[in-house]
């Protein structure tokens, strides 16, 4: 899966909880860096972890554009500390995670994505 997240520690919190549950991770700390380990892996790619607000001029909602255009059936999960219009979001675009939010609880929706299972939109957790 792939994780985008600016902020350096809560990065790497992340992509060691997730390992540690056996996850194949590539956390990245920018969109930059997120569309070049999805043109390299983009198809094998299951899950996108993406923070709403990486950056002054792209956003999560970007890097999952690119991601459903080379993987339409991939997983999407949005964190972010800001409220958000729940209206610009449809069953689609994935789930919301408010932070902060329990690591055990986002590696387990990880986990039912991996498995196929597509919960819909909704604040997870806060």
């Amino acid at each position: 899966m792939l994780v985008v997240e600016d902020d350096p520690d809560l990065l790497e919190v992340i992509d060691a909880t997730l390992r540690s549950r056996g996850f194949d991770v590539w956390p990245v700390a920018n969109d930059l860096s997120a569309y070049q380990v999805l043109e390299q892996e983009g198809g094998s790619i299951s899950v996108l972890i993406a923070d709403v607000d990486i950056g002054p001029d792209t956003s999560g909602f970007d890097v999952a554009e690119r991601a459903r255009s080379l993987n339409p059936g991939i997983g999407v999960i949005y964190f972010t500390g800001r409220p958000l219009d729940s209206t610009k979001l449809t069953v689609a675009d994935g789930v919301v995670c408010m932070k902060p939010f329990d690591l055990n609880r986002l590696a387990d929706l990880v986990g039912a994505l991996v498995a196929g299972e597509r919960p819909g939109p909704s604040p997870l957790f806060g």
